[in-house]
């Protein structure tokens, strides 16, 4: 073992440089935080508040129709959506308040509300005998007071209950639907529509028909209450207007702060009568408030000139909003712009843009290329998988590996394990849940 001493050159990110990554991988709505309380920290920072947006033309993508989304190309202004914060146990909680019943029944209800999971389900079985003195009929009870209220099929121990109690609700005891629900629902989620028809001694057409009324009940009766957390919500960093003469990006920073140079504290900087201590201070907040306004405007352009090579590539689906999506890679972006693939995936992480087709992650709009002869995307892959699934034999569905096939006629090769991929993505059931045995 010995000390030696050996030269090296090693990469080292500065502050500046770290706050520059940092900004650059902001959306709008952290970067407006991170700026109001750098200007708390810093006394030569000024925020003054937004002025009107940055455009950036470009002609070179003409359009062939003006959109009647929007008057006069104006941007609609990004207004936090109404939340409603009553979680489903407060309602069951309310409900039981209001009853007439006995004391006792509403401690027990009380403590079945407690009981109740996410989903608005009970535990299979009681949890603490003593609380319905260890008397089965109590709890039964109980349980059943407990389904009576709203919404219908909260209370109950499981899918089939649960579904049955919303088809009680709608005077269908006695209907084929109940008694699927009471007893073929597994052969029903997998599709075996024939087993069923045999089963119950029924035609087909009248189990596919219960079987549309049963996908209409809700599965889980907590949807469309809150689960007591703040409901997220996206301000859109660019949006694409389109106009005439083509496409106009808009930047977020109509809606954010504007970030300047304080003047009365930039003159006090330079005058005479600070201290050397005094006058180091501000030079090193001067040279960070200079170097965070600089890093702005840089994310601002690689914002914008990721934006604008988007909008470039994939012109046909903003023009329409169906058209396929062109093959596109950040390893590709990075290449058109010139610079480092790591800078674009920064730049295009969690952010969004509005156009007049909807809110998208800049993600959505990279599809890498699959194996073909014709340039053909995931997407291209997925929009066929589903018109050779719309348009086949319901008797007599396609398998993974024939619809691999067929995408290989047309060009697309796609192996069946990734047919089976895109359908999971697409919530599309196998074959064997898609046969319904009509021909």
């Amino acid at each position: 073992m010995k000390i030696s001493l050996s030269q090296e050159q090693r990469p080292v990110l500065g502050q500046k440089m770290q706050m520059s990554m940092q900004l650059l991988q902001m959306n709008a709505m952290e970067l407006d935080t991170h700026l109001r309380n750098l200007a708390l920290e810093n006394p030569l920072i000024d925020i003054k508040p937004p002025e009107s947006g940055i455009e950036c033309s470009l002609r070179a993508v003409p359009t062939g129709s003006r959109s009647k989304s929007k008057q006069d190309g104006d941007a609609p202004e990004f207004l936090r959506p109404a939340q409603n914060y009553e979680s489903l146990r407060d309602s069951i909680r309310e409900q039981i308040a209001g009853l007439r019943v006995p004391e006792m029944m509403r401690r027990e209800l009380s403590y079945l509300s407690g009981e109740m999971d996410e989903r608005g389900y009970l535990p299979p079985d009681c949890i603490q005998p003593s609380i319905f003195c260890s008397s089965r009929e109590r709890y039964e009870n109980a349980v059943k007071v407990f389904q009576s209220l709203e919404p219908a099929g909260v209370g109950a121990r499981s899918l089939s209950e649960c579904l049955c109690i919303q088809l009680r609700r709608k005077g269908c005891e006695d209907d084929l639907p109940y008694t699927i629900c009471g007893g073929y629902l597994d052969r029903l989620a997998k599709g075996q529509l024939n087993h069923i028809s045999k089963a119950l001694g029924v035609p087909i057409r009248r189990v596919a028909e219960a079987k549309e009324i049963i996908a209409g009940l809700e599965p889980r009766p907590s949807n469309g209450f809150s689960d007591g957390e703040e409901i997220p919500y996206v301000l859109p960093d660019v949006e694409i207007i389109e106009r005439e003469e083509g496409f106009i990006l808009v930047t977020a920073d109509k809606y954010l702060p504007t970030c300047t140079i304080d003047a009365y504290y930039s003159e006090m900087a330079e005058s005479e009568r600070l201290s050397d201590e005094e006058r180091e201070y501000f030079r090193e907040k001067l040279a960070q408030a200079k170097w965070a306004i600089d890093c702005v405007r840089r994310r601002r352009d690689t914002l914008v000139s990721c934006a604008e090579a988007i909008v470039r590539a994939q012109s046909r689906f903003f023009r329409d909003g169906h058209s396929p999506l062109r093959p596109l890679t950040m390893t590709a972006l990075a290449e058109t712009l010139g610079v480092n693939v790591s800078t674009v995936s920064r730049a295009v992480n969690g952010k969004y843009l509005l156009c007049r087709w909807g809110t998208f992650p800049f993600s959505d709009f990279f599809a890498p290329e699959i194996h073909s002869g014709n340039g053909g995307t995931s997407f291209d892959a997925i929009s066929e998988i589903k018109t050779i699934i719309a348009d086949e034999n319901t008797g007599k569905p396609f398998s993974d590996r024939k619809i691999a096939e067929m995408l290989a006629q047309k060009g697309l090769k796609v192996s069946r394990r990734t047919i089976a991929k895109y359908r999971e993505r697409e919530m599309i059931p196998p074959a064997s849940a898609r046969r319904s045995g009509r021909r």
